[in-house]
């Protein structure tokens, strides 16, 4: 299905997105004659019809980042490395090299398109999926620590400075939240992990299999890293009507954890929160018809004044 058509800049930017992945496309030998744009917000994904190939363009995430291209490339490994060890993750493409590329101003990589099924994981299949995807992920080497509370948030921030968007006072008021969100995980969570970074349910892609059969795949690790569990798990229990005891349960019996306590993942929850109000603070910025509203009411959640 199409996505909604933006306006204004945001359309502009996506046409100049969308371009620069028919350019690299057709420079590669893909087919360029019949693209279809299935998503236009934080990143731009055409799927180069009639090849199973999917281009992932840096749009919107880019202008929060210092240098889109290394989350690109550490989204393109990680997802490599877990998918040939069986794990659950859309796959980088194998029928051409999956990037990152850079054209126009853009970065983007290719990944295999997968036909989805218009369906979500719930409770313990959301737990046991996110142990799997961990599993596989184990070991690959090189990863930052817990990027997207450390470098996601540090670099929207700059960005948000940098373009004078904010007023000084709420400028200076995220930054000392961010300092405090970082003190409060020190010494927090269990062993180092490698991560997903931003397991919500609506990465978890549930998509048609060989032979007829559903598989449910991750797609969306930009924000890969590594740290303790209990930031994906806080990410994956705390999202909008998320079964936590079930998400919680599925995990653990996977994975072979114990069940984390609430306490063990509220320094977690609380610094998801400020990445997620800073990210849509930037994202209003850019694309306020669709985010101004979201942004104002996750910055009231962090009641900084009080």
């Amino acid at each position: 299905m199409a996505s909604r058509r933006p306006t204004g800049q945001h359309r502009a930017l996506s046409d100049a997105g969308r371009a620069a992945a028919l350019r690299v496309a057709g420079e590669l030998g893909l087919p360029t004659t019949d693209p279809r744009v299935l998503s236009e917000r934080g990143n731009l994904l055409v799927h180069l019809a009639p090849a199973p190939v999917l281009a992932r363009v840096a749009t919107l995430t880019a202008w929060t980042r210092r240098d889109p291209a290394a989350w690109l490339a550490r989204e393109v490994a990680v997802a490599g490395w877990a998918a040939a060890r069986g794990g659950p993750v859309v796959a980088p493409s194998a029928l051409v090299p999956p990037g990152p590329h850079h054209a126009g101003g853009f970065v983007l990589t290719f990944w295999e398109h997968r036909v989805t099924v218009p369906r979500r994981a719930h409770g313990t299949e959301l737990g046991a999926a996110l142990a799997r995807l961990h599993i596989a992920a184990d070991g690959h080497p090189g990863l930052p620590w817990l990027a997207p509370v450390r470098e996601q948030v540090d670099d929207a921030l700059h960005a948000l400075e940098r373009d004078r968007v904010l007023a000084g006072d709420l400028l200076v008021a995220l930054q000392a939240r961010h300092a405090d969100v970082l003190a409060g995980l020190a010494g927090a969570g269990s062993a180092d992990i490698v991560l997903h970074g931003d397991a919500h349910a609506g990465n978890l892609l549930c998509c048609a299999g060989p032979g007829g059969a559903d598989e449910w795949l991750w797609s969306d690790l930009e924000e890969t890293c590594t740290g303790p569990p209990e930031w994906d798990l806080a990410v994956l229990a705390g999202g909008p009507g998320a079964d936590a005891t079930a998400v919680l349960a599925g995990y653990a019996e996977v994975a072979g954890r114990p069940i984390p306590r609430p306490a063990e993942l509220a320094p977690f929850r609380r610094a998801r929160e400020l990445e997620a109000a800073v990210w849509l603070l930037a994202m209003a910025h850019l694309h306020p018809e669709r985010y101004r509203a979201l942004a104002a009411e996750r910055l009231a959640a962090l009641r900084l004044t009080s």
